[in-house]
This record gives structure tokens, sequence and C-alpha cells, in this order.
């Protein structure tokens, strides 16, 4: 079980479990933090 993880993750599937999670990030902040920073700047 453990080898099989060490072997997904070193290579090719770390890179593109790390690009998913960076796009998820992305995609987080600008759906969620963005639209609540304008809140603050426009109506506070």
């Amino acid at each position: 079980m453990i080898q099989k993880v060490i072997e997904a993750l070193d290579g090719d599937g770390f890179d593109l479990m790390l690009e998913r999670v960076l796009k998820a990030m992305f995609g987080i902040i600008l759906f969620g933090c963005f639209p609540y920073f304008l809140y603050l700047v426009f109506f506070s």
C-alpha cells in the first residue's frame, strides 16, 4: 500500500497532483475570496 503511494508520487503522478491542487486552490481563491474582497471595499 505505502509502496504504491510512493511510486505514484514519485515522478509524473506528483506533478499531476500538484497541478490539480494548485488549480483548485486558485479557483477557490478567485470565486471565494475575491467577491468578498470587493464587498469589503465597496459596501463597508
